[in-house]
Formats: C-alpha cells, structure tokens, sequence
C-alpha cells in the first residue's frame, strides 16, 4: 500500500454498508459529493478569501481601464503589467490551499479506480494476457480462490505463476511511486526477466446504456464531482 491507499480499507468498508441500498452509479454520486465538498471547504479554510476578492476586484477594474483605453500601447502598458501582476499574485495566493484541497479527491480517485475499474472475469472465459519480452501470458481463472497469470517462454517452459490477488489490469515491479500509490494486487518479483504484465480484464459496466466509454466509473464520477464542487462554490461564495 502506498500512502494515498492508507484510507482504502475505511472507504472500501463504507461502500460495503452502502451496497444494499444503493446501486453502483448512486454509490458513485455519493463519492462524487463528499470528495467535492471536502476539497472545497479545504480550499475554503486555507485560502485568504478576503485577499483574494481584493485582487479579483482590483483586477476587475484594471481590467475595464484597459478594454476601455483609447491610446497609444506606451500609455497602456503600466495597467497591462498591473494585471498581469495581479494575476500571478492570485495564482500564488490559492497554489497551496489547492495543492491541499486535491488531496482528499486524489485518495478517492486512487481507491475509486481499482474499486470500481477492472473486475474478475467469469469462470472459463478467456483473459488476453501480454508479456514483454516475447514471453506468452496466459489467464487461469478460478471458480473458488485466487485467479492466476502464468508466463512462459517461448519454448512453453514456465518462467512464473503470479496469483492475481485483486482484480487490476496491469501487475509490475515496484516503482518509485508506489511509496504514494501501490498496486492492490502485489509486485513482481525484481529477479524475473519481465517488468510487467498486462492483463485485459473486464471493465465494471456502472451504467447499463450508451458506448462502453461512458458505462464505465469514469464519465459518472468526474462530470458529478465537476458540478457538485461548482453548486458548492456557489453556495457558500468560495472565491
């Protein structure tokens, strides 16, 4: 587990009480609001809100004085460099209550996709399975314990037999980024002669209508979180 996966367990546990009364799509909805509304308030209680409508004020007006000036570009150039200034001067103002506010979006994100992204196959059904290097993958799935990838060479001798521990479509050797974001199901060992495997599992149909771009966790999430942070700026006048 990386750091951004240390809240998995609550999340994946809150979901599970959920799941009875609530289908996937409506699960989701209700992500996309308390993500949205957290980062929100984050932003909210970080940023100096009263600053930051001084400057969008003042820019404002720099703003009026330049669409309005009739002159030559010399007489102009010193409110043009005032916006500018302002401008920048906002960006650096909210950069680290945005920074902080992002991150309890990214920790749903991280858990949503393997939560809500790939899942198992059924039984019997044939998984594509690709390994670099000129190694042939093959999928072995199982009605009872853990699914498995195997790879052999190209002489069909077994080189590795890696159990599938959670359903996720690519199984690598550790990085450097995993100290953040881990893989669920496990790591290669450094010792094999392959640094990945690529397993094209099923994706998890949330809505059962419309291409397959749209009936996965994706559209559903971002377009709801996108609005619900909108209404919520809204709302409580977050500049």
């Amino acid at each position: 587990m990386g750091l951004l996966d240390l809240p998995s367990s609550t999340l994946s546990a809150i979901d599970g009480w959920l799941s009875p009364v609530l289908p996937p799509a409506a699960r989701l909805l209700v992500w996309a609001a308390l993500g949205a509304v957290l980062s929100m308030e984050i932003y909210r209680l970080l940023s100096p809100q009263s600053r930051i409508v001084q400057i969008k004020r003042s820019f404002e007006e720099m703003r009026r004085r330049v669409a309005g000036f009739d002159g030559e570009f010399e007489d102009v150039w010193p409110d043009m460099r005032r916006m500018m200034s302002l401008a920048l001067r906002r960006i650096m103002l909210v950069f680290p209550a945005t920074i902080a506010a992002s991150l309890p979006l990214l920790v749903v994100i991280v858990w949503i996709s393997t939560q809500y992204g790939a899942t198992y196959p059924p039984a019997n059904e044939p998984v594509r399975v690709s390994v670099p290097g000129g190694f042939e993958g093959r999928w072995v799935g199982a009605d009872v314990g853990t699914p498995r990838a195997q790879v052999m060479d190209r002489d069909g001798r077994s080189v590795a037999d890696i159990a599938v521990l959670e359903p996720v479509p690519v199984i690598h050797k550790r990085l450097w980024w995993n100290i953040l974001i881990g893989n669920p199901a496990g790591y290669l060992d450094d010792a094999l002669p392959f640094d990945q495997i690529d397993i094209a599992l099923p994706r998890r149909q949330i809505l059962p209508f419309g291409p397959s771009w749209l009936r996965g966790w994706e559209v559903t999430f971002f377009a709801a979180m996108i609005a619900f942070a909108l209404a919520y700026k809204s709302a409580r006048r977050i500049t």
